[in-house]
């Protein structure tokens, strides 16, 4: 058309209506970009925004081939440098936008470091993120997109150089109806996903590291933690803030080296530390599980003087990339499965010491002492506790980790694996009772007085063993002398008074304990009909009170 008017011109033929009567075919395409000019310069539109309002106007004029055709090309030609960002990121993991001009923004603040402190994991889901304005040729595939790019620079932060391998047919040189662009993608990404999963599995053993942490977090191998707490009784005795925990990392290393734990290539990974609140306050510090208001209860006050045996927690080092999958919130989650099981084996080690002081004077003449009934109920507190173990390890724990582990082989991406890891510990803290409150307030309550008997058994044996050896005589009382007679007679009387003081304290012991237990089924049983694991706790229970 230009060349049509400049040779109309320089032949003295052009005039007005000649003029209006050459540019007639090209009227449409001016005005189409003129609109588009008004409409990017008016909204100060770059990047994305720009290749959406040129697909736009190119959709709303299908009816004319021309401005149609000359928008499309206009898309084309705008589109081959955001493309070639596009296949930077999806090749080789790196942004390369001077402008700011691609859909995908990268946060350099957040460093990978920060996920073994930070709780939120904001590296991993903050560090690359998808802005507003994506085009919307790749609007279906902009989550793929940003995976298949974060999964090559984790790649690439480890050390391990890798490209994507890219082939003619690969080149992201256009887009069009073939959606030729798409194949490419979806290969980029299943290359990636894969590669990535194979450096986690096989260079960095994350099924090895996280069977570790089940050994000493979740107790599954527990001769290490046996020797510990014999070694380190007295510092956990200690108030909270009075422990060293200088000195418990040493008694666990020396508890490490000392037993099986020792052939653990990761054992020394381990390591101990002593938290400022029991362990219903930092239940309530979840911030990402719904534990039924536990947060909002006005009963969840803090004991006035907590040990180190409510404190107490181990924890792991883990580096990258591990730290992707096992992050501190997944530790924090780890450490308070471990508090819980960690002070159940403590109770019942306490229980087993009454027992086994119970078992000790079984010779004994215990006839008209509180001995029979008071080993009665240690019985029935021991069976309680080895019910609440046994439940938490083998009909909770276990089962849920070979499931894990079942679903960890047939992952196919390192999002699916935080997924399942992290399903695996939210169900572990619910079916464990962590999340539920009444019932884990019941259970804490029911520990306690096992505690207390526990520690008052030694009195409870020592004022009833002294009753059979009074009333044995080598005389009569007729031939013994008045004064010895009568000194005779008060120390009876002292020992009756104790005799009665010890079966009452039994007895308030027993009908605490059965008081709880009693209060603590039918909760167990209406909670069982919306959770069908807790069957199998409600049973045992019951039978704990059946034995009463």
């Amino acid at each position: 058309m230009v060349a049509q008017l400049e040779h109309q011109f320089r032949m003295g033929r052009l005039s007005i209506q000649g003029l209006w009567f050459y540019c007639q075919p090209m009227m449409g395409s001016m005005q189409a970009l003129s609109s588009v000019i008004r409409k990017a310069s008016a909204n100060n539109y770059a990047g994305s925004a720009v290749l959406n309002l040129l697909q736009s106007q190119a959709k709303a004029m299908a009816g004319d081939n021309a401005v149609r055709s000359l928008l499309e090309k206009m898309t084309q030609s705008a589109s081959s440098a955001y493309l070639c960002i596009l296949e930077r990121w999806i090749y080789e993991g790196v942004i390369e936008d001077p402008y700011g001009e691609f859909f995908i923004a990268e946060n350099k603040s957040l460093q990978k470091e920060s996920l073994t402190q930070d709780y939120d994991r904001k590296y991993w889901r903050h560090r690359y993120s998808l802005k507003e304005d994506i085009p919307s040729f790749l609007a279906n595939i902009a989550g793929t997109i940003l995976t298949t790019g974060k999964y090559l620079n984790v790649m690439r932060e480890c050390g391990h150089t890798v490209q994507v391998p890219v082939s003619e047919n690969s080149k992201l040189t256009t887009f069009g109806s073939n959606h030729q662009y798409l194949e490419c993608v979806k290969a980029a990404y299943e290359f990636a996903s894969g590669e990535l999963l194979s450096l986690i599995n096989e260079k960095y053993d994350l099924i090895g590291k996280l069977r570790s942490i089940k050994h000493y977090l979740l107790l599954d191998q527990g001769d290490f933690l046996v020797h510990f707490m014999d070694i380190a009784r007295e510092e956990l005795l200690k108030k909270h803030d009075e422990i060293s925990e200088e000195k418990l990392q040493s008694l666990l290393d020396l508890a490490l080296r000392t037993t099986a734990a020792a052939a653990d290539p990761c054992h020394e990974d381990l390591t101990c530390c002593v938290e400022r609140s029991s362990l219903l306050k930092g239940l309530s510090r979840l911030k990402d599980i719904d534990i039924k208001s536990v947060s909002d209860s006005n009963d969840l006050e803090e004991p006035i003087s907590i040990t180190g045996l409510e404190t107490f927690s181990l924890s792991y080092k883990i580096h990258w990339p591990l730290s992707i999958v096992i992050s501190r919130k997944a530790l924090t989650k780890y450490g308070l499965i471990f508090r819980f099981l960690f002070h159940c084996k403590h109770v019942e080690r306490q229980l087993c010491g009454a027992w086994q002081l119970h078992q000790g004077v079984r010779a004994l003449n215990s006839h008209g002492t509180a001995i029979s009934r008071s080993s009665l109920l240690c019985r029935s507190m021991l069976k309680f506790v080895n019910s609440l173990l046994h439940y938490l390890t083998f009909e909770v724990i276990e089962p849920n980790w070979h499931v894990m582990h079942g679903r960890l082989q047939a992952a196919k991406s390192i999002d699916e694996v935080i997924q399942h890891h992290d399903f695996f510990l939210d169900k572990c803290l619910r079916e464990c009772l962590l999340l539920l409150p009444e019932l884990i307030k019941k259970v804490e309550k029911l520990k306690s007085l096992c505690l207390q008997y526990a520690a008052a058994t030694q009195w409870l044996i020592s004022s009833s063993i002294d009753i059979p050896k009074l009333d044995q005589s080598d005389g009569s009382v007729g031939s013994e002398k008045p004064k010895q007679w009568k000194s005779r007679n008060l120390q009876a009387q002292k020992v009756m008074t104790r005799n009665s003081a010890v079966t009452d304290s039994v007895l308030k012991f027993e009908r605490e304990f059965n008081a709880e237990l009693q209060s603590l089924r039918p909760i167990l049983s209406s909670s069982s009909r919306a959770e069908p694991y807790l069957t199998h706790l409600a049973q045992w229970i019951v039978g704990v009170g059946n034995d009463q």
